[in-house]
């Protein structure tokens, strides 16, 4: 599960290029965080993972959890009575939140093999979430440089906005139909024990 919060943006004003020659580029910054459990059998980590795992949007705790946020920023450009969109930069910051088994050497050889192939099960659901914030970043920042010039510079400030929003919702909503569809990973693999 992810919750997905889109930025506040921070109009910055300039005079630079060409409408024609709109830079824009997308920054990725990732972070795993990790909450520790302790057990030496499965019913003891799974105990665990329910009262120490992430809470979600809704309250809920899960085992794993990935929370993207998008910030975007752009220059105008003014030229002949039109407004501009000269430059956009886009953030989309990832935080995984994930399981640590502290005394994974306490588990037996075959608990252990279990842990890791559920584990690989589980980042591979949550990268899942994670591409689904690097899309909407890509998308929000094409969008933002592709805007048509505006008779004022507030008008298309709005525009921009505007559309970032409405990408970030349909991510949002991309998120819950993805869990929906994956039962929060489990048809992937990540179901333990």
């Amino acid at each position: 599960m992810a919750l997905c919060r889109s930025a506040a943006p921070v109009l910055v004003l300039g005079v630079l290029g060409a409408w024609d020659t709109t830079r824009a580029e997308v920054t990725l910054r990732e972070d795993t965080r990790h909450y520790t459990i302790r057990g030496a059998t499965a019913a003891e980590l799974r105990g665990e993972m329910d009262a120490k795992g992430p809470r979600g949007g809704d309250g809920r705790r899960y085992d794993g959890y990935t929370r993207w946020y998008v910030a975007w920023r752009y220059r105008y450009r003014t030229q002949g009575g039109q407004c501009f969109i000269d430059r956009v930069a886009t953030t989309v910051d990832v935080t995984f939140t994930m399981p640590q088994w502290a005394n994974e050497g306490s588990g037996s050889t075959e608990l252990r093999r279990r842990w890791r192939q559920y584990l690989m099960a589980l980042q591979q659901h949550e990268n899942g979430h994670r591409r689904h914030g690097v899309e909407a970043a890509g998308e929000i920042d094409r969008g933002i440089a592709g805007l048509a010039p505006r008779a004022s510079c507030e008008s298309l400030g709005a525009a921009a906005n505007a559309l970032g929003h409405q990408v970030i919702r349909q991510y949002n909503q991309r998120d819950l139909d993805y869990d929906r569809t994956t039962d929060h990973g489990r048809t992937q693999g990540a179901r333990f024990p």
